[in-house]
């Protein structure tokens, strides 16, 4: 078996008398592409803002590779290694395509001031290197063509390619993606497919997503974890997920027979 990369135990978030999430656990290991899925209001987003340190669970415990996340704000969250998007997508929408990714290797590595201003060889050759790698991102995301477009002019599914771009300039360890697949159409979900299992790949990942779309979900994932009203209530292979009683009627719908479209 391989390393654990996020693990998460006995999961509690409420709010008020509301509990979001209900002793959730899950296990995602180095280099799994694993999906979180539920009806709306099941509770996958909420459960990502606390992997992610926007919410901080009343119960439970989140640990990357061995460190715990607990009590961490967002940033520190991400400094670990844990990086995510968002359902809403959160772009600089009047800076170009090529200098969102800028923005964000420039958070992780940026030279200091003083360097900067002054000119030294070290802070060029480090600018040199930022823009090679977002150029190279460019490239991984099949964004070339729109380098120096206003992210804000992009296609949304282009603007949900250019959101994972910027994640991944971040340099993560566990990704977490919140509807990649939203507002993509046949063609774009295709392509993604592809592309995640390649960038799972060349950057080592492991990669955790929340997605409605099951014809990407049953083909993508090597593991489901599905979830209603908070609780995890299955866990398995695709196919074991798909004929799963619980989830045909919580999710799926009878209707289906235990066969998404």
């Amino acid at each position: 078996m391989s390393a654990v990369a996020l693990s998460v135990e006995n999961l509690t978030l409420s709010f008020g008398g509301l509990t979001a999430v209900n002793d959730f656990s899950l296990t995602l290991h180095s280099g799994e592409l694993a999906g979180v899925i539920g009806p709306n209001g099941a509770g996958k987003t909420s459960l990502f803002n606390v992997l992610s340190g926007v919410y901080h669970a009343q119960a439970g415990s989140v640990r990357i590779l061995g460190r715990s996340l607990s009590q961490l704000k967002p940033h520190q969250v991400a400094g670990l290694g844990l990086v995510r998007t968002f359902q809403n997508i959160r772009l600089f929408k009047q800076l170009s395509v090529l200098d969102n990714i800028r923005v964000a290797l420039h958070a992780r590595s940026a030279p200091s001031a003083v360097s900067t201003l002054l000119g030294t060889p070290g802070a060029g050759r480090a600018e040199r290197h930022i823009l090679d790698k977002a150029e190279h991102l460019l490239d991984r995301l099949d964004l070339r063509e729109r380098r120096d477009s206003l992210a804000g002019s992009l296609p949304y599914g282009e603007q949900k390619r250019l959101e994972i771009a910027r994640a991944l300039a971040a340099g993560p360890k566990v990704l977490l993606l919140d509807e990649p697949a939203a507002g993509m159409n046949a063609n774009e979900s295709a392509w993604l497919k592809t592309a995640l299992h390649g960038i799972r790949d060349e950057f080592k990942l492991s990669i955790l997503l929340i997605e409605h779309d099951m014809a990407v979900v049953m083909s993508l994932c090597d593991r489901l974890h599905v979830m209603d009203h908070g609780l995890k209530i299955a866990e398995g292979t695709p196919e074991e997920v798909r004929n799963n009683p619980r989830v045909i009627e919580a999710y799926l719908g009878t209707r289906h027979s235990g066969h998404p479209a």
